[in-house]
């Protein structure tokens, strides 16, 4: 009888066990379910993030672009501007430097002092050591020509030591330059009533 009893009681205590198996069972499977619920939240999550962030990456090289655009226009727009504003300033008929077509020895700086008068400098560059000057001033006319006869001419050498001097020959020359041409070039040629210097020379503009 005892056996019978005990026995009945080993068997209550091992279907009690399997219940309690089942049930640990049970519970854990919603906490599994939402375990992997959220790591698939997780990851949608990150996928959108990773979508988002793709998706702005093109907007902004493009922000960025028109922005490098437009500063370059600006730029291009500045530089033509300020070209036009240095043309207006210096777009001067006859000023400038000019250099004979053959001979760069001879040099040639016509510079507007006002409206009228302008200062002209020749140099021919001889050698070296040695250059002849000549410095005068005087008015265009009508005709493009200008006619001076307050030029003063000088020797200007240098030195074994490097040092300058300045010698003047006369003070009274006199003649003109006009504007002529020679083919399709303009320039300018030169009379010299003193001692018909620069006869050959024909000055291009630099």
């Amino acid at each position: 009888m005892k056996r019978k009893i005990i026995a009945a009681l080993a068997f209550s205590m091992l279907l009690c066990g399997c219940e309690e198996t089942a049930n640990s069972q049970n519970n854990s499977a919603p906490s599994e379910k939402a375990a992997s619920s959220a790591a698939t939240s997780a990851e949608s999550t990150a996928s959108e993030g990773t979508s988002e962030t793709t998706a702005e990456t093109p907007s902004a090289a493009q922000t960025k672009a028109e922005s490098v655009t437009s500063t370059t226009a600006e730029e291009v727009s500045s530089a033509v501007s300020a070209a036009i504003s240095t043309d207006a300033i210096n777009g001067d008929l006859f000023a400038g430097l000019y250099t004979d077509e053959t001979n760069s020895n001879w040099s040639l700086s016509i510079d507007n002092i006002n409206d009228t008068l302008y200062n002209v400098n020749v140099t021919y560059k001889k050698s070296e050591t040695e250059t002849d000057e000549w410095q005068l001033s005087g008015e265009f006319n009508g005709r493009k020509t200008l006619h001076y006869d307050n030029c003063v001419k000088s020797i200007m050498t240098i030195d074994e030591d490097g040092a300058a001097s300045s010698e003047k020959i006369y003070t009274d020359g006199s003649g003109c330059f006009m504007v002529a041409e020679e083919g399709t070039k303009t320039g300018f040629s030169w009379t010299d009533d003193k001692e018909n210097a620069g006869s050959e020379c024909f000055f291009i503009k630099q």
